[in-house]
């Protein structure tokens, strides 16, 4: 699925040493890419688990997309300490969460709009 590329894009570049990471990174702010590496995520695993799991509530869709996407964030900051020059970060962790947030909290309101049609 989508979501499963954009894991693996993530770890890809938690991948990267602190030395190599490209320059057009620096100009933008570090916290800034978590939030929207982690809104792009929760978008696809939002649209991933409504298509799997048609019967479950909108709340069960973004409990679960928040919970995957939190543990996914948690797994990548750990992932980090395996990358020289990169260790985890509890902030970053905390944007990575607010990232998927944002995106449930989104989908939500589209999603109660689309159906109040």
């Amino acid at each position: 699925t989508s979501a499963l590329i954009v894991v693996v894009i993530i770890f890809v570049g938690s991948s990267i040493p602190s030395k190599n990471i490209p320059g057009i990174f620096s100009l933008t702010p570090d916290k800034l890419i978590h939030c929207a590496e982690y809104a792009v995520l929760g978008f696809f695993l939002y649209h991933w688990l409504r298509l799997e799991f048609p019967s479950f509530t909108i709340s069960k869709i973004s409990a679960a997309t928040f919970f995957i996407g939190s543990a996914i964030g948690i797994a990548d900051e750990n992932y980090q300490r395996l990358t020289p020059g990169r260790t985890p970060n509890f902030w970053d962790w905390v944007l990575d969460s607010v990232g998927v947030l944002i995106i449930i909290m989104l989908m939500n309101y589209l999603t109660k709009i689309q159906s109040s049609k």
